[in-house]
């Protein structure tokens, strides 16, 4: 069995109940960095001692055929990321993609995701919504995503880097106008956890007033 779990994505007291029940039983635990993992585990004061196994996006295809394994000699198998819902802009999916192929049992332990905790936070409509995950990092690609959702109704969300989060607004405000609604969320759930909200230029201007830091999530409408 394939158990992919969520984890919390700043405040260990967002870890579910059936998350905890689910660690304590798994054998191997697939995670994207052991050190943070392990630690993770510590702070949880679990029973367990699932041996974990390197999984990241560059080793995930390599490492597919010896998780198949485990899950063909019936152990219990876990997948977590570093922070929130595996899969979403995190390791997971070929492998995924694999057991549904093969026929194997899995399941997924909901919990904390960054794109749905900032689009709570960001006062703007919520019916519908497109997640962008990680932009490209060359202007053009980025500005070609940009466009290509223009014509989808909804928010828009996109993952981003402290480096880059003014760039990234200056070129939303040049594609939707300056008076398109933004939110910039970041540190979701942790002490620092902050949020600014105006139009593309105003909050240009207050990003452009400080150095921004953490993890972020931006929403806009």
């Amino acid at each position: 069995m394939l158990y992919i779990i969520a984890t919390p994505i700043g405040n260990l007291g967002d870890i579910s109940i059936r998350a905890k029940e689910v660690l304590e039983k798994v054998d191997y635990l697939l995670c994207e960095d052991t050190r943070n993992t392990g630690q993770f585990l510590k702070l949880l004061n679990l029973s367990n001692s699932p041996k974990l196994i390197s999984f990241y996006d560059e080793v995930e295809e390599q490492k597919i055929p010896e998780v198949i394994k485990l899950l063909e000699s019936g152990v219990e198998v876990g997948l977590v990321s570093d922070a929130g819902t595996p899969i979403i802009s995190d390791p997971g999916f070929k492998l995924v993609r694999k057991c549904r192929q093969l026929g194997y049992l899995m399941t997924s332990i909901p919990g904390p995701s960054a794109l749905i905790d900032a689009l709570v936070l960001s006062g703007l409509p919520s019916g519908r919504f497109s997640y962008l995950g990680f932009l490209p990092k060359r202007d053009g690609e980025r500005k070609k995503i940009l466009e290509q959702y223009k014509q989808i109704d909804g928010a828009k969300i996109v993952y981003e880097s402290p480096f880059r989060i003014n760039k990234l607004v200056e070129e939303i405000a040049k594609v939707y106008g300056e008076t398109t609604n933004i939110a910039i969320c970041r540190e979701l759930t942790k002490k620092f956890e902050e949020v600014i909200t105006g139009t593309a230029v105003e909050v240009s201007q207050e990003i452009n007033k400080r150095t921004i830091k953490g993890e972020i999530v931006v929403v806009f409408c």
